[in-house]
């Protein structure tokens, strides 16, 4: 069957086959029997950037010890470096499209200015860089960054696109937390491996319906791994970094670990549990507790087995399935210095009575929402910049990882029962069950501009489970397209930028002025355009501004020698 995903697949590629395409893109979709379980290997930690170049490129890996392994990689590295900032800091990246087909960043959970958030119109071909550059404004939360092309974004991710995103502040600092080699990121990801140690990705109808669902378990991109750790108390932060497979975390003796924190950040007070959810792209910050044990002992991180009725895919080991995560060995010594909290920093928690208004975003079997399938140049809905709203998602088939792109809400019921406990707080990935609905409550007050939302099942997202909603700048009872702002990507410019906006609804002209106000570019746009690339080679150094119709945005033009 070709789908809308296969076709633009095929065309994207087309025009490099025949100079050659990489190794790893000639073996995709080659099937060979798996070997067995290998010996264990010692959990790698991604080195950690606060921004600078991420040079996307195709390469080799040593995933295994007796064979390299094809990926896409940042900067030559699986997983991804991590990012770490604190609130305050600045983060700036130019990123270097290296790869063979067109790819963007999304800072997932991070609080970024349209034009810089990985919007899949923000796509950049390939051989060609763009650069983002903005404020650090949220607290402390757990985060990750991934590619978000549309049609392509699962394959990207699952070839290794996507790494940690850690935001600290003074607060988190105070709390008397574990850090060091005693706070430790978990990227938990699950590929299907064939005997030459290549992660296989062909999707079959079943495998779109159900998400790529693999067997074998990597931890920061580490098969079979195992952590040295001390009898003292750990912090783990957690992100599912999977395509489709959710996960039940618990420790396989069944003792207790304490959540203080999700995709927000900090929950409102630390939590007791012996097992809990995760989702597809959501996050966990757990304290673990090795002081009662023995060395030489050893325990391991699981996932529960959990019934989900989502159809089953063609993958080995179905969803719900037990899984081995990561093996703890108690064999070092020494004490982390950090205590569990008995508090937590609190929480402004939202009420239903302030929303202005309410919407439905419903998620059904045939990867629509709201009866349609995504479409890059439409917007299904205008927000009032600073308004609460009240979302209701609701699914009328499988089960859905709801995200939601350039805001976080708060969780008011799930099926109208209260959230679970790890839920509350501040989120922006939700669990929606089969036949479930969930209602949230959304505040629009950081960034306006065109964003999207839609399931972080990555196959259901590529066939069309996706929606385009812009937040307006102005608090009005409704916005219309004309109040959404420009997208301009790269900002600053060299000799090219690409500038999106909402479907033009009659024909409209373009126009980029200087600083002294003197037009120096200008074109008529026809009804329905939604994004013009503008070659800036000839233009000088210095801010312009671009004006379509009543829409105005700033651009500025920067070498990258000075």
């Amino acid at each position: 069957m070709i789908t809308r995903r296969t076709f633009i697949k095929g065309a994207a590629t087309a025009g490099v086959a025949a100079i050659g395409l990489p190794e790893m893109l000639a073996s995709r979709g080659k099937h060979s029997e798996a070997k067995p379980a290998d010996a264990m290997q010692a959990l790698r930690i991604p080195p950690i950037i606060t921004g600078g170049d991420l040079t996307l490129a195709a390469g080799t890996f040593q995933v295994y010890p007796d064979a390299p392994t094809n990926l896409f990689m940042v900067n030559g590295q699986f997983p991804a470096p991590t990012i770490k900032l604190k609130k305050g800091d600045t983060f700036q990246a130019t990123v270097h499209n290296n790869l063979t087909e067109h790819s963007v960043l999304h800072w997932h959970g991070v609080f970024a200015p349209a034009a810089m958030g990985g919007h899949p119109a923000s796509v950049v071909d390939p051989g060609t860089s763009y650069s983002v550059n903005f404020p650090i404004v949220q607290r402390a939360s757990i985060n990750f960054y991934h590619a978000h092309p549309h049609m392509m974004t699962g394959e990207q991710v699952y070839r290794g696109l996507a790494g940690f995103f850690l935001i600290e502040d003074d607060v988190e600092q105070g709390l008397g937390l574990p850090s060091g080699d005693f706070d430790v990121p978990l990227l938990i990801q699950d590929k299907r491996v064939d005997a030459n140690r290549q992660f296989i990705y062909s999707l079959t109808n079943a495998d779109m319906m159900s998400g790529w669902l693999g067997e074998t378990i990597l931890i920061n991109g580490t098969p079979n791994p195992y952590l040295d750790v001390a009898p003292t108390l750990y912090r783990f932060r957690i992100v599912n970094g999977s395509n489709a497979r959710f996960y039940t975390v618990a420790l396989s003796d069944n003792s207790a670990f304490t959540v203080i924190g999700n995709d927000g950040g900090f929950l409102d007070a630390p939590i007791r549990l012996t097992s809990v959810g995760l989702a597809p792209a959501e996050r966990l910050d757990l304290l673990v507790d090795f002081s009662s044990r023995a060395q030489g002992d050893t325990m391991t991180l699981v996932s529960q087995p959990f019934t989900m009725s989502d159809p089953p895919g063609t993958g080995t080991v179905p969803q719900g399935a037990a899984l081995d995560l990561l093996q703890f060995r108690v064999n070092r010594t020494g004490s982390s210095g950090g205590s569990i909290p008995t508090s937590l920093p609190a929480i402004p928690v939202l009420k239903a009575s302030d929303a202005k208004r309410t919407r439905l975003w419903t998620f059904s079997a045939m990867h629509y929402i709201n009866d349609l399938s995504y479409d890059l140049a439409r917007v299904d809905a205008t927000v009032p910049f600073g308004d609460l709203e009240e979302w209701t998602f609701q699914s009328v088939g499988n089960t859905h990882p709801v995200h939601i792109h350039g805001a976080q809400f708060q969780v008011l019921d799930r099926n109208g029962n209260l959230p679970e406990p790890y839920e509350r707080g501040w989120k922006d990935v939700i669990r929606l069950d089969p036949q479930g609905t969930v209602h949230v409550l959304v505040p629009f007050n950081m960034y306006p501009g065109l964003f999207v939302i839609h399931c972080h099942k990555l196959e259901h997202a590529d066939e069309g489970m996706m929606s385009n909603f812009a937040i307006g700048e102005s608090s009005v009872a409704e916005s219309t397209t004309d109040e959404v702002g420009i997208q301009i990507v790269p900002n600053p410019a060299s000799d090219h930028t690409l500038i999106s906006f909402p479907s033009l609804k009659r024909k409209e002209m373009i126009e980029i002025q200087d600083e002294k106000g003197a037009i120096i570019f200008s074109k008529v746009l026809p009804l329905g355009t939604t994004q013009i690339t503008v070659q800036t080679n000839a233009f000088a150094d210095g801010n312009y501004m671009i004006m379509i119709g009543n829409r105005m945005a700033a651009l500025t033009i920067l070498r990258a020698s000075k």
